[in-house]
């Protein structure tokens, strides 16, 4: 017999619990499009580079080749 995994029975209860979520997309060109493509790349660095600190893992081993 199987037993159902606690990790799974959880998962579905928050899926039943989720929020409806709504995106607003909003089109621009020009100096303001280069504005929010840069604006966009340092929120995607800083959010990377605080994944990267806050990583629980294992640091990677450095390449000997």
């Amino acid at each position: 017999m199987n037993t159902p995994d606690p990790r799974q029975r959880t998962r579905r209860q928050q899926q039943r619990e989720a929020v409806d979520v709504v995106f607003e997309i909003n089109l621009v060109d020009g100096a303001e499009a280069e504005r929010l493509g840069l604006q966009q790349a340092a929120v995607i660095r800083d959010a990377v580079l605080w994944r990267h600190r806050n990583s629980c893992s294992a640091p990677p081993h450095a390449s000997t080749a």
